[in-house]
């Protein structure tokens, strides 16, 4: 008779965690596709009624003006990020000549393919795993406003899924790859946790087959290239505006490190900073007991630290949350693991999943908010004014438009119509052109249309009204825009269009 040969077990067991739902299968299974059938309804439903604000326009005018090679080593270290979403959003236009309506498909469906994921291969309980997929980042933030941070859904949860497999290095680091090449965050993203998962193959070094050496050597050097070769392309040049020093006598603009903290904390979680706070101090406990400490604080605390010191606006925040839950995937208990566990390991895990139902409950909130101010109000003037301006034939006379906020509007243009303005995209580089209001300018050349476009109203109205009254223009049309963020909005994204109607006043 054979003698059975009993293997080692793996250090992690990749099988998901079962539901804490009771019974059969099948209900489960509808269930699952009831909540991805629920979550396509309402971003779809949304879509078409999101005006894209400016950060979408921009990658999308990079894409449809500028060659790859241009984009990635010229164009990017201005924009602060690098070029995987613009490069996507290339394809799109120059091989199926995709137009600007698309844009909000693509960043949707990329999010659709993330949600996907999640639902099916997700460890956490099906109750968690609904609640997760239907919160505000999952199904507004990352959904419906097209940006680079739309990928993050799908990568961010590969990354994790591949994680918590040993054998497989090659697949992480492909992954993490891809995370490095979507933002600056990505980047950071990838770091921590590739950094997390070399070292723990580094500890169990002596229980890994001598066949797996080669694929973390090639793991470890292609995050190693990968960036330096970020370094090359981002590495910011004298003229990169956002790294301009102020002008002496001009006050730096912006929240205090210690508002920013504050609502990184706040927002990223229970949408009150000492409850977030309380949350962060207990998952950290929760992950240190599952040996997962480092997986944990490692990414949240840096991309906090991030936020806080170099760049940090309220889009941001999904970015911590997501790094909170690839975390906790990533040490959620298997099926073996929970069988093993203690009643004090039991009974935390239980309240680890407490804490999970209450904060993404609140985040499912938060969504619904989003998606109803934006399905009713307008999200960004730019829509509005363009049409406007085509109206008037505004495009077809001398017009100049101000800040960042120009890409907006000129994505609805196949050609650009800011005369003041050296491309169609808004170059964050000097002498930055259109980056304020020259007076001077103005009354030398006389535009008949000024395009101005404003993150605060009132201030912004009551600053630049008289001045131009005085130099004979009258406000003739204004686009209404906010950007909302969970249940408020935190910025106008507004356009004032003035036009030359009178002689000024000397």
């Amino acid at each position: 008779m054979a003698t059975q040969t009993t293997l080692p077990r793996p250090p992690f067991d990749p099988q998901p965690a079962p539901s804490l739902g009771s019974g059969p299968s099948r209900w489960w299974r509808i269930a699952d596709f009831s909540v991805f059938g629920l979550w396509a309804a309402a971003v779809s439903t949304v879509l078409p009624h999101h005006e894209p604000w400016p950060d979408e326009a921009q990658a999308w005018l990079i894409a449809r003006d500028l060659n790859l090679s241009t984009i990635w080593f010229h164009e990017l270290r201005y924009e602060g990020t690098p070029g995987l979403w613009h490069t996507i959003l290339w394809v799109a236009q120059h091989w199926f000549h995709a137009p600007y309506p698309a844009l909000n498909v693509i960043g949707a469906l990329f999010a659709l393919a993330g949600v996907a994921f999640v639902l099916w291969k997700s460890p956490f309980p099906r109750p968690i795993t609904y609640l997760l997929v239907l919160s505000y980042v999952f199904v507004y933030q990352y959904a419906v406003v097209a940006r680079s941070y739309n990928l993050f859904l799908l990568l961010v949860f590969l990354m994790a899924y591949f994680y918590r497999d040993p054998s497989r290095p090659l697949s992480l680091t492909v992954v993490l790859l891809l995370l490095s090449f979507v933002a600056v965050h990505g980047a950071l993203l990838a770091a921590s946790f590739g950094s997390c998962y070399f070292l723990e193959a580094y500890k169990r070094r002596k229980e890994l087959h001598s066949n797996m050496r080669t694929p973390y050597l090639i793991s470890a050097a292609a995050m190693l290239l990968a960036f330096v070769f970020l370094l090359v392309i981002l590495w910011p040049t004298p003229d990169v505006a956002e790294f301009a020093k102020t002008p002496p006598g001009v006050a730096p603009q912006g929240d205090t490190k210690l508002m920013k903290f504050e609502a990184v904390i706040d927002l990223s979680f229970f949408d009150q900073t000492y409850i977030s706070a309380i949350f962060l101090i207990l998952a950290a406990a929760w992950c240190y007991l599952r040996g997962k400490f480092l997986v944990f604080a490692l990414p949240v605390s840096l991309l906090i630290l991030l936020y806080v010191t170099i760049h940090g606006r309220p889009h941001h925040h999904g970015i911590v949350f997501l790094a909170a839950m690839a975390a906790f995937w990533i040490a959620w208990p298997t099926d073996n693991q929970s069988r093993l566990f203690s009643n004090w390991q039991r009974l935390a895990t239980w309240g680890m999943t407490a804490l999970l139902a209450l904060m993404l409950s609140l985040n499912v909130w938060d969504g619904y908010a989003a998606l109803l101010q934006d399905y009713l109000f307008p999200y960004c003037g730019s829509q509005d004014a363009a049409q406007f301006l085509k109206q008037v034939a505004a495009d077809n006379t001398v017009i100049y438009g101000y800040t960042f906020g120009t890409s907006a509007v000129s994505a609805y243009f196949d050609r650009n119509i800011f005369s003041n303005m050296p491309t169609t995209y808004y170059h964050q580089g000097l002498p930055g052109h259109g980056a304020i209001l020259d007076y001077d300018e103005i009354a030398a050349v006389s535009p008949a249309y000024l395009v101005l476009f404003s993150t605060n109203e009132l201030a912004d109205f009551r600053s630049i009204d008289p001045q131009l009254r005085a130099n004979g223009y009258a406000l003739v049309h204004f686009s209404k825009g906010n950007i909302f963020y969970k249940r408020f909005a935190f910025d106008t994204s507004s356009y004032f269009i003035y036009q030359r109607r009178y002689p000024p006043v000397h």
